[in-house]
């Protein structure tokens, strides 16, 4: 499997199908006005740091919300795009921008909540077993990456979720293990490619910020505006393709071995 040919395949159909400009628009849009929110929120962050006054809280929270709805609306559209990759008869995978995508997201919840926890007890005892057993400290690290690492290989549970929006089976603590021996090089090696695509997809916000400053532009804030609302956009865009090429490895290397 050629992750390189997967990625550019990837970006091919983000970017295809009806209506695509229109989607894309939209997705600007959407994603500008959550990176909008999330730089006003550390902004006030920094001042409230800086001042030590809490100062008005209604500005926040409103944006604090608007982060969250916006937050649960990307992510149930990630599972729908993933949901349209596996389908390599059509050209492209972007949904439409509805509301479908809050009732998917919802709909995984329950999903999600229970491999946080499967998560965050792993992580926990491979803590307490690092506190019990302080003079194994090299392996308790080694205990606390391992697992880490292994909870990287959780998003091919919603990946599998994503096909049928079915959450049968999909509990069972075992199966990133399973996912860990059919798809490790593959998805170790997407890893390392997307480092690189990621900072890349960063840069012209960078850019953006630079150039405003270039240009006299002295507020800060105006330039992390303008560089979050690319980058937010830039970087949701590889997120879709991270999702479609791991879709593929699903495919591939997860389901014959069902």
């Amino acid at each position: 499997m050629n992750v390189i040919d997967l990625m550019v395949d990837g970006f091919k159909r983000v970017y295809s199908g009806t209506g695509k400009l229109t989607k894309h628009i939209l997705l600007f849009l959407i994603t500008g006005i959550v990176s909008i929110s999330s730089v006003y929120v550390q902004t006030v962050a920094e001042t409230m740091e800086k001042t030590k006054e809490l100062g008005s809280l209604n500005g926040l929270l409103v944006c604090l919300l608007i982060t969250l709805i916006i937050g649960v609306y990307m992510g149930g559209y990630n599972l729908l795009f993933s949901h349209n990759s596996f389908n390599n008869e059509k050209e492209y995978s972007l949904p439409e921008i509805n509301i479908k995508p809050f009732k998917v997201f919802f709909d995984a919840l329950p999903l999600m909540i229970v491999w946080t926890l499967y998560v965050f007890a792993a992580i926990g005892i491979a803590f307490a077993f690092l506190v019990s057993h302080s003079f194994l400290i090299v392996l308790c690290i080694f205990l606390i990456l391992a697992v880490l690492f292994i909870c990287a290989f959780i998003q091919f549970i919603y990946i599998a979720y994503a096909k049928n929006f079915n959450k049968k089976g999909l509990y069972n603590i075992v199966l990133p293990f399973g996912y860990v021996k059919h798809t490790f090089s593959d998805f170790v090696l997407l890893g390392l490619l997307f480092i690189p695509v990621y900072s890349a997809a960063m840069t012209p916000s960078f850019i953006v910020g630079l150039m405003m400053g270039l240009t006299g532009v002295k507020n800060v804030s105006a330039a992390m505006y303008a560089g979050g609302i690319l980058g937010g956009y830039l970087s949701f865009v590889v997120q879709l393709v991270w999702y479609y090429c791991l879709v593929q490895i699903y495919k591939e290397k997860i389901e014959p071995n069902m």
